[in-house]
């Protein structure tokens, strides 16, 4: 089945359909199992919890297991104690992604006599597709079936739609390429808001239905927010790989857990986090918020494939998370209260997480791990706490590792119960009888699952108009007596929920002397003023709440409160504030000292100021004089120096400042105006420069004279290019001294460039240097010179030699010959470097790429042969026979410039370690026809330079001034001036034809190694 027809046609289908409903609707499909991987045997559920490792005085039991439930992607509770399930089935292996013929459906269980099993199923709706995530609650039952939003209402609660389903949100859309890592994680937060999660290689456009395209809110991975009452979509965060559990403390902090690189975080709105496999959409957040952890539960210098089966006990399992809760029930002992725990897929297990309060947020520390399944298929997905503190676990239940590689076994799935011995049978079974004043005193309960679920309640009677009057009484009176902050907390809650925390009542906690009430005071005065993107803009309609007399008490509090996560909540403000007020609040944020090396705040003020480089640059240069956190006067000075040339004055101002601080200060400065004029050649002088450049020369420190050497010769002081030259020839100095030199020499082209570089191209590890500067020059000579030098360059920098040699036609003839000749091995040149020799359709030129490499067959048809007769080639007997160390070998060859396996590669492509490698026909495809599905953020653009190089690569960034391209071996930034045409491929940076310059055998071993599931020893001639 063709994959890209597929995921065309299934999402041109989806567009309200994603609920069938009335004369659509039909019997629930058969299911089917596409599973081929059956080597291991489904272990039955009471097994399981015979052999599952618990602490001591914990039990388990099966509360459901197939067929009762199967496939259960997420859960959640009623207020009638009950279990909800959502069922996803239309999920399926790669080649077809989604099957559309088949239904999801959510089922409600209710254990009535409170012994750990289900006593009664009940459907509650089998008609949605693409489902990912059920809630409950203000009248009705909310599902993610992306790209929609789904609101299905039961306001009578009979357990039966009461009409039509709502598309609530659209624009959840998984992508083409990518039909993983999507829209996911519905729960209510205790600000009544909707949360859910998104994984960032699934971009979104999000919006009310018929929302116009310019209107919509860009989705870019991380934490979301809907507010169904004012019907507002806030996208919190952005970055992560994909988060798949999240939930918030005692004291109503958010945190989510992320399944690979990097599994914890405390989320803020307005953060942009770490993304491994893609790029910031911002290009002018320059820097990302790292997760909240201090460990990894792998050994990042090893195979995650070795933490498998309790070999990495002491790191924590493996690197894949799903699920996440907070324990804050009444039934595990207190020793797990206010613990994290998340599922560990590979280490079949559950990481506990302890939260300590560092600086303005949390780092997480691995508690002891617990809960070892015996089972291979478990697949946990989802965690919770129920009304009678035990915990719930649902496991998909499946042989699939990661994506689903082999198919899908629809026919298994369990929910499994933990408890602290047995648990008391809760005397509430259903809050909905409850009274008013019964629901605000459950605040109190210990477990915090009744205080959770009555603030549901009470919202939705406030949402009807129900509320007593004498309501609003209680609920102050309690808020009163309650001393112990968490319970004020949820009281606190409780009254935002019914509509009584007006302006008056909050500006009053903000004088509270806790600062965890502080903080939600200010959240919640806020609560109604937009966010902005993720792009730093603000959202349409944004701006119409009145900010002045909030503003005041704000300001004043930066500038006074002793506590870093209530400025933390006024630096995630500034996204909330009209631009021209962000100035005000900032100014006393970037003066405290204290924060300068704080996890979160330096870059969360940073992101708040960005909109104010286009709109209000002087403010950010005062801000930058008064600024004591290094990293964020850096990123002022870097985004006024971009507009340098039509707005000098900002950038003047900060300099003329500079000349007065100290070494450190100016450091961040001259460092931030290195950074934004990366890849210039010539830039007229600021005006202050020659004041500061006086003061910094008198310092000492090696790294601030260095940085001003750099810029004084952009900024055409001859005299410093003179002493780089002399630094680039002295055979003395340290070589990356040198290195730096002679790329600023490079950089400024002196008429002296081609002497120098030549003089330098014997001199190993700085002759890579010389020959980018060679490069330069559209000479025949040069190639010449450049082959004939080839063994004088270091194995490992001989990539970026060949990478020189194919940026021009000229040089490429040179390259070939010297193959034909024997003096450069013809393995050297890699498929991309063959495909860019191609690119420049020169007739001669490839004639002699076919002679002396090897034709490149890239139609459809070829494609697909090569596939098949790869396939007949690499049969198991054939795999078995590899060798699977000289398969490793030829990975760093050939792979691991651009992709990370266990730990080890570049970072221009996608990590492998996680992908379905052990599924021939998955590495097949990848290898053959790279370009078949690929993620936006891997595909290539071709750049042709006026001086007549050509470089192929990924766009990371590009700004009025200058472009950076990474390629195969670099990173490179050449100034928009000097390209002559920008084409953007819809190809893969990884080019086809990559086996074709091999042997057979050399293939075998390669794709043996690759589908191994496991590290293996260099040969021992390659250590």
């Amino acid at each position: 089945m063709n994959i890209r027809f597929v995921s065309q046609s299934f999402l041109a289908a989806l567009t309200g359909m994603l609920v069938l409903g009335g004369a659509q609707a039909s019997d629930f499909p058969k299911l089917y199992n596409s599973e081929t991987d059956m080597s291991v045997k489904l272990m039955p559920a009471e097994q399981v919890v015979k052999e599952l490792k618990l602490p001591p005085g914990f039990k388990a039991t099966v509360y459901a297991a197939e067929p009762d439930v199967q496939n259960p992607i997420a859960m959640t509770w009623d207020s009638r104690g009950r279990l909800w399930v959502a069922e996803n089935y239309t999920y399926s292996e790669r080649k077809v992604k989604f099957d559309m013929s088949l239904h999801d459906r959510v089922l409600i269980f209710s254990d009535i006599d409170g012994d750990g099993k289900f006593d009664r199923r009940t459907v509650f709706t089998d008609k949605v597709q693409m489902l990912t995530s059920v809630e409950v609650g203000l009248g009705g039952v909310w599902l993610m079936c992306p790209p929609q939003l789904i609101f299905i209402p039961d306001r009578d609660g009979d357990d039966k739609p009461d009409g039509p389903a709502e598309i609530v949100l659209d624009g959840f859309t998984p992508p083409a390429e990518n039909y993983h890592n999507f829209a996911n994680g519905l729960r209510f937060g205790p600000d009544g808001w909707l949360y859910g999660r998104c994984g960032a290689s699934s971009p979104g456009e999000i919006g009310l239905p018929g929302t116009s395209a310019n209107e919509r809110i860009p989705l870019r991975g991380g934490m979301w927010r809907y507010n169904p009452q004012t019907k507002v979509f806030e996208s919190l965060t952005s970055g992560t790989t994909n988060p798949w559990g999240h939930g918030w403390d005692k004291y109503g902090e958010l945190f989510f857990i992320n399944t690979v690189n990097g599994h914890l975080w405390n989320a803020f709105p307005g953060a942009h986090f770490v993304r491994p496999h893609t790029i910031d959409p911002n290009p002018q957040t320059y820097g990302l918020i790292d997760m909240h952890a201090d460990h990894w539960h792998f050994d990042t210098g090893k195979s995650w494939t070795a933490s498998r089966d309790g070999k990495a006990d002491s790191f924590g399992g493996g690197h894949a998370h799903i699920g996440m809760m907070i324990y804050q029930g009444d039934n595990w002992p207190i020793e797990y209260q206010d613990k994290l725990f998340t599922l560990n897929m590979h280490g079949r297990r559950m990481n506990q997480e302890i939260l300590q309060r560092q600086g303005s947020g949390y780092v997480g520390k691995h508690g002891q791990d617990m809960l070892l399944f015996p089972d291979k298929w478990f697949r946990g997905m989802e965690i919770s706490y129920g009304p009678d503190g035990g915990v719930y676990i649902a496991d998909w239940s499946d042989t699939g590792e990661c994506h689903d590689s082999t198919g899908v076994h629809r026919e298994s799935g369990r929910i499994y119960k933990i408890t602290n011995g047995k648990p008391k049978r809760p005397a509430l079974r259903d809050l909905r009888i409850l009274t008013d004043g019964q629901l605000i005193n459950l605040q109190r309960h210990y477990n915090e699952w009744y205080a959770r679920m009555c603030r549901l309640e009470l919202a939705d009677r406030a949402q009807r108009g129900t509320l007593l009057k004498s309501s609003a009484k209680d609920v102050f009176d309690l808020y009163k007596s309650e001393h112990d902050v968490p319970l004020k907390l949820r009281v606190f809650w409780a009254i935002h929920s019914m509509g009584l925390a007006d302006e008056e009542f909050l500006e009053k906690q903000l004088k509270h002397e806790s600062e965890y009430i502080r903080a939600w005071a200010i959240r919640l005065l806020t609560d109604k003023w937009m966010l902005d993107t993720t792009m730093s803009q603000r959202p349409p309609g944004a701006d119409k709440e009145p900010v002045d007399t909030v503003l005041k008490e704000l300001v004043r509090h930066a500038k006074s409160d002793k506590s870093a996560l209530v400025r933390l909540v006024l630096a995630s403000t500034l996204q909330r504030l009209p631009i021209d007020r962000r100035a005000e609040l900032a100014e006393e944020l970037v003066d405290h000292k204290e924060d300068a090396d704080d996890h979160n705040l330096p870059m969360m003020v940073w992101y708040g100021l960005i909109p104010l480089g286009k709109s209000h640059p002087d403010q950010l240069a005062s801000l930058a004089a008064k600024c004591d956190l290094p990293l964020t006067r850096q990123f002022i000075t870097r985004r006024l120096a971009e507009d340098m040339e039509k707005n000098p004055a900002p950038l003047n101002t900060v300099l003329q400042a500079a000349a007065r601080k100290s070494d450190v200060y100016q450091l961040d400065v001259l460092t931030g105006l290195s950074e934004a004029m990366r890849g210039w050649r010539k830039a007229d002088k600021p005006a202050a420069w020659d004041a500061l450049s006086k003061s910094a020369g008198k310092s000492k420190d090696e790294k601030l004279a260095t940085v001003l050497r750099e810029l004084s010769v952009v900024f055409g002081d001859g005299r410093a290019l003179d002493d780089v030259k002399v630094l680039a020839l002295n055979k003395d100095a340290e070589i990356d001294a040198r290195k730096a030199a002679l790329q600023t020499i490079i950089d400024s082209k002196p008429d002296d460039l081609r002497q120098i570089c030549e003089q330098l191209l014997s001199v190993r590890f700085l002759n890579p240097v010389a020959a980018r500067g060679l490069a330069q020059f559209n000479d025949p000579a040069i190639g010449d010179k450049l082959v004939k030098a080839y063994r004088s360059f270091h194995g490992s920098e001989r990539p970026q030699l060949i990478a020189t040699l194919v940026s021009r036609p000229v040089f490429a003839k040179s390259l070939l010959e010297a193959i034909r000749a024997n003096v450069v091995p013809k393995d050297d040149l890699s498929a991309f470097h063959a495909r860019q020799i191609r690119s420049y359709n020169d007739e001669k030129l490839n004639q002699l790429l076919g002679e002396v490499w090897g034709e490149i067959r890239d139609t459809d048809a070829d494609k697909k042969k090569q596939m098949a007769d790869w396939k007949a080639k690499l049969t198991p007997a054939v795999l078995a026979k590899a060798n699977k160390s000289a398969g490793r070998e030829m990975f760093a060859l050939v792979c691991a410039n651009c992709h990370t396996l266990y730990g080890e590669g570049g970072k221009i492509g996608p990590d492998l370690t996680g992908a379905g490698r052990d599924n021939l026909d998955y590495l097949l495809e990848n290898i053959i026809d790279p370009s078949g599905v690929v993620n936006a953020d891997f595909r290539m653009s071709v750049v042709d330079l006026k001086d007549g190089r050509t470089l192929n690569g990924v766009i990371r960034s590009k700004n009025a001034r200058t472009l950076s391209v990474q390629t195969m071996t670099e990173l490179t930034t050449v100034e928009l001036g000097e390209v002559d045409k920008l084409t953007e491929s819809k190809l893969s940076l990884m080019p086809e034809g990559m086996m074709e310059a091999f042997t057979e055998e050399q293939v075998r071993d390669l794709i043996a190694y690759l589908m191994n599931r496991g590290q293996v020893p260099l040969p021992v001639a390659a250590k």
